[in-house]
């Protein structure tokens, strides 16, 4: 039986790679689904503005690679509130990009919480993809940055003032340790 093994799956090895070779087995490769197009990333940021003041919509749109992607950039911008409020408090500019960071100038601004989308469009769509940002701000801040109601320096993520307070205590006391230590020996 073991003579007679080899011839065959020797034989049955041919015949398989015979029909995969003619096309009978199997279908035949295809590519996968591909875009030519780069993404491109849309970043949208707002700085403080004051009551009165006309607000500055800054957007910088990004791709991979060397070439900067070009188009048009479309801000609209409307107020965070009441329905009949964001109806009557929307805005929007449509400006060239041309592959740098843009500042767009919107309309003197109220008050209260706000939110400004950006969205590019570019010259040639095979090339580059759309992308979309929104950012949400608050007109009114004071000069110091305090978001209108109390005043004041906003919460900068650093520690409080207990742990502060207690740091310094762990550190007086464990001095105090080992200067006792010290006189002991």
């Amino acid at each position: 039986m073991g003579r007679r093994l080899v011839p065959w799956s020797a034989v049955v090895a041919l015949t398989a790679f015979l029909f995969a070779l003619l096309g009978v087995v199997g279908s035949p490769a295809g590519a996968d689904p591909y875009t030519p197009a780069v993404p491109t990333s849309c970043r949208v940021t707002v700085p403080a503005t004051v009551d009165g003041d006309r607000v500055v919509v800054r957007v910088l749109v990004t791709a991979a690679g060397s070439v900067a992607p070009r188009g048009t950039v479309t801000v609209d911008g409307d107020r965070l509130s009441t329905r009949s409020e964001r109806a009557a408090a929307r805005w929007t500019r449509t400006v060239r990009y041309e592959g740098a960071q843009i500042e767009v100038v919107g309309p003197r601004l109220e008050r209260g919480k706000h939110q400004a989308t950006a969205t590019f469009v570019p010259d040639d769509p095979t090339r580059f993809l759309r992308c979309s940002d929104n950012v949400k701000f608050e007109v009114g801040a004071d000069e110091t940055g305090g978001g209108g109601g109390g005043g004041g320096l906003p919460n900068t993520g650093g520690p409080h003032l207990g742990f502060l307070l207690a740091g310094i205590g762990l550190v007086a006391v464990g001095g105090g340790l080992a200067e006792r230590a010290r006189r002991r020996t």
